[in-house]
């Protein structure tokens, strides 16, 4: 018996030896659900490897249907967007993903609403409906939470030309402001001439741009676009209209199952920049408002707002890429002991760096895409480095160079760090900007356009702002939640705008009807990949770090304390004031520019106009707003 039992279990190691060799040189779709199947049937190795056999010998019709799971679907769909039909075709039958037949009957493609003639209220609630209440309905766990909304704008090249939209018969492609409030219904062939006729005359004008505006969830992954209008972005106005119809839209209709809007964010366009300011920077913070006991005893921060209390906000990527611009033109960076920071300069003392090189310095100051983000992370870090390091036996010369290198990496430090350090607790990130904030403020008084252009430090200070603003507001939603400081700014579009080139093969090239569809289609490949995070490169110009890649700006990549409620913005204010003041206080700076008690204060009873005071964006009072100064804006990103 003995003999025969260890007979037995020799020949089940041998077929089980068999099987695994058969596995590893077996090469057909949907090996695991043929192995899967077979066991729960009850089959032997041996019979298992006799099935395998028969199968690579095709002497049994073996024919699996396409799995039908989450993730093969989401491939699929990839397949599909970024490769069209014959790429899905193909891989339908090599790989056995589902076609699109079957797609189609597991997968809803978002259909975003094109603006035809003026902007429409109905077309942003349909697409508010289709983009984000659906959507969040269907998730699983559902989405049902209040979320602080940030709506992003901006806008995308577009190729000049009409299109026609079947679904309405009518003309689009034209730009909203100036088209004609009838006649794009092609009802006859005498309104299709009128019309060609209004466009050749200059009564009509084709859009050259399409801009954006897409809803962001605090606290939640995902970018929703819920508007896209073709624009020639003539008139100024165009966008204080957008904010205001597209604001009260959500008010009305988004707000109450969503979230409140807390802020507008966008790029450092000057023609938004000044309608923002406009809209959003038009009335005082009510004593009444939830959020004013907290923010009031915050001397310098300005408390002016738009309706309902939303804020203008700047991406703060843009502004890294702009502070790099001003360090790379020979005007670069002047601080106070007058000494002139540009490329020259850099160039002499990044060589002292012990990972740097002639080629490498080159490539920092003078990069072949002004536009590429990891590079500018690398210049300022680099400032940082030659802020903190030991020189050793200096002359009186270069020891004021010294000197106002070690400012300027006290400064970017300041600013660089809580947007790229996971490790930094919530506390730590906004001492950080109040540091900055504070800095900027005494330079900008003293330096004035030779520190930053006019633009480039308002859009800093907003940013800051804002930031404390949804901070505030999201203390009094829900304490609980963390708050992401990365999630502000308008990066998110970006990188669906990223996807729309995707879905292009990379070709920029489209006119209104292709961008429609491929913002669409952008939306539904964000959503494949936010279901399957390990399957997205990322985009190499907008990660923080090449090394680091996309993953640095995640949710779970921050390892601090960013839980809301346990950040007292009060405190972290004043903790950021004073560690300007030691710093600026070894400096040959008059104390007067950094005494900001005395700056920043008034009573109540004052006569002065409390309008024209003095604050971080306003530094000189007066109620002017340098940042909305017509001058040349040094600081613009070349093209």
């Amino acid at each position: 018996n003995l003999v025969r039992k260890l007979g037995n279990c020799v020949k089940k190691l041998t077929d089980y030896r068999r099987l695994a060799f058969t596995v590893a040189e077996s090469n057909f779709p949907r090996l695991q659900k043929l192995l899967s199947t077979g066991l729960r049937n009850g089959a032997s190795p041996r019979k298992l490897i006799n099935l395998l056999g028969d199968v690579a010998e095709s002497s049994v019709n073996y024919n699996p249907r396409p799995s039908t799971d989450t993730c093969t679907i989401d491939i699929a769909l990839m397949s599909y967007i970024l490769g069209g039909r014959k790429l899905l075709y193909a891989l339908s039958h090599s790989t056995r993903l589902p076609s699109l037949r079957t797609l189609c009957r597991h997968c809803a493609f978002t259909r975003i609403m094109p603006t035809v003639g003026m902007i429409r209220v109905d077309e942003i609630i349909h697409n508010i409906r289709e983009v984000i209440l659906k959507p969040r309905e269907a998730a699983e766990p559902k989405r049902t939470k209040l979320r602080g909304i940030s709506l992003m704008v901006d806008e995308v090249a577009l190729e000049e030309r009409a299109v026609h939209f079947r679904h309405t018969n009518s003309v689009g492609g034209l730009c909203w402001r100036h088209s004609p409030t009838a006649g794009l219904v092609l009802n006859s062939y005498e309104a299709a001439l009128k019309l060609a006729k209004d466009i050749k005359d200059g009564h009509v004008h084709l859009a050259k741009e399409m801009t954006v505006v897409a809803a962001k969830c605090f606290g939640e992954s995902g970018t929703y676009p819920i508007a896209a209008f073709p624009t020639c972005k003539v008139q100024a106005q165009d966008a204080r209209t957008i904010f205001q119809i597209v604001t009260s839209t959500w008010n009305q209709f988004a707000a109450s199952s969503v979230g409140p809007l807390w802020s507008w964010a966008t790029d450092g366009d000057m023609v938004r920049r000044v309608s923002g300011y406009k809209e959003f920077l038009s009335q005082k913070l009510k004593p009444t408002s939830p959020i004013y006991g907290t923010l009031a005893g915050m001397a310098g921060l300005n408390l002016y707002t738009g309706f309902n209390e939303v804020t203008l906000d700047f991406d703060f990527k843009h502004i890294f890429k702009r502070i790099c611009t001003c360090l790379r033109s020979q005007a670069g960076i002047i601080l106070n002991n007058g000494r002139l920071i540009n490329p020259a300069m850099l160039a002499r003392y990044l060589i002292r760096l012990p990972q740097q090189t002639s080629d490498t310095v080159h490539k920092l100051l003078f990069p072949d895409d002004p536009q590429d983000v990891p590079r500018a992370i690398e210049l300022m870090q680099a400032a940082i480095d030659l802020g903190n390091l030991d020189y050793g036996t200096i002359d009186a010369d270069t020891c004021a160079d010294v000197d106002a290198l070690r400012l300027l990496g006290a400064v970017i430090k300041s600013l660089l760090e809580p947007f790229i350090n996971t490790k930094m607790s919530l506390t730590e990130q906004f001492t950080s900007l109040s540091t900055f904030a504070h800095l900027s403020f005494s330079l900008f008084r003293v330096s004035r356009t030779d520190y930053m252009s006019n633009q480039l430090y308002g859009d800093s200070q907003t940013m800051i702002k804002n930031a404390i603003f949804c901070l505030a507001k999201q203390q009094q939603l829900d304490p609980t939640d963390p708050f992401y400081l990365f999630e502000t700014g308008d990066d998110p579009l970006e990188r669906l705008f990223g996807k729309m080139r995707m879905d292009g093969g990379h070709n920029s090239a489209m006119n209104y009807s292709q961008a429609i569809d491929r913002l669409g289609h952008a939306c539904d490949l964000q959503g494949a990949f936010m279901r399957n995070p390990y399957l997205e490169q990322g985009e190499r110009r907008l990660s923080m770090s090449r090394s680091e890649g996309v993953d640095h700006l995640t949710m779970k990549s921050w390892t601090g304390d960013l839980v809301a409620g346990h950040c007292s913005l009060p405190a972290t204010w004043a903790a950021g004031r004073d560690i300007a003041i030691e710093i600026l206080s070894k400096t040959p700076i008059d104390p007067a520019e950094y005494d900001y008690d005395k700056i920043f204060a008034y009573e109540e009873h004052d006569d002065e106009d409390p309008d024209l005071r003095v604050d971080m964006l306003r530094v000189f009072g007066q109620g002017i707003y340098p940042g909305v100064d017509d001058l040349v804006d040094r600081s613009a990103i070349p093209s």
